[in-house]
């Protein structure tokens, strides 16, 4: 649907039937490309019936980073619960020739990458597209077959997990439902700023990454990535409390700090 015609079917359709009968359900508009959220939420909170149903908004992975758009509508729409709704590697950043899937350590970086990044300009989840596929990429029943964070040998009877999984669990482990995310910056390291690149796509050039939280037992969750190839000293200061440490070459961390 265009932006106009997805805002009056919620407004005139869906949202009265949803609101009478489960009203408990929140909708979330777009549920697409990052590129083109940002007129999909405005035409919804705009629009007068529909605004009213419009819990928030979801985006996909694959047009690229596009973190300024996530950050324009939160800034634009506080109130807005913004949801990063699917990411996945497709066959087509798989090793060359690959027939199944592979574990590929870049593919858990490229997780963090954009979950840190999404997270850091206001999004408030991240939702993998395909927790477990079977080691064919599948089952998909239109042949764009994926990768996962476990995959399935069902000939075997074994479950492999991929990178993807264990760079997930930094956040889903210690960032706890209801945390409130920390205004966090990075300062003396580098930061891309080059051309807009293929999804999940995460480089030395990145430099440090890191997202902060205090969950609702008080305590402080700072999760730290290097995506390149040599290790990273750093300062991890909260107020006036500062830890020396450093996170190793394509590696992510987790520090979890007593509240203040």
């Amino acid at each position: 649907m265009a932006p106009p015609e997805e805002a009056e079917f919620l407004g005139e359709h869906l949202g009265p039937v949803m609101r009478s009968a489960h009203p408990e359900v929140s909708i979330f508009v777009h549920d697409d490309q990052k590129n083109m959220m940002d007129v999909y939420a405005r035409t919804a909170y705009m629009h007068p019936k529909a605004n009213q149903y419009t819990s928030g908004v979801a985006f996909h992975w694959y047009t690229g980073d596009w973190f300024d758009k996530v950050a324009a509508v939160h800034h634009q729409y506080p109130g807005a619960m913004l949801l990063a709704s699917e990411a996945t590697y497709e066959r087509s950043h798989w090793k060359p020739g690959a027939i199944q899937a592979n574990p590929q350590w870049k593919f858990g970086e490229g997780y963090a990458h954009d979950i840190i990044g999404d997270l850091n300009a206001g999004a408030m989840g991240w939702i993998d597209w395909n927790l477990l596929l079977d080691i064919s990429g599948g089952p998909n029943h239109v042949g764009n077959v994926c990768d996962a964070a476990a995959v399935a040998d069902l000939q075997q009877q074994v479950l492999h997990w991929h990178p993807q999984y264990y760079y997930m669990g930094h956040f889903s482990k210690f960032i706890l439902p209801g945390s409130t995310r920390l205004q966090t910056s990075v300062e003396g390291s580098t930061a891309y700023t080059g051309v807009l690149r293929a999804y999940g796509t995460c480089t030395d050039q990145d430099g440090l990454q890191a997202t902060a939280f205090v969950r609702p037992d008080k305590q402080l969750v700072t999760v730290v990535l290097n995506c390149g190839d040599v290790p990273i000293e750093f300062k991890l200061r909260v107020g006036s409390r500062a830890l020396k440490t450093s996170v190793p070459a394509h590696g992510i961390q987790t520090y979890l700090l007593p509240a203040i």
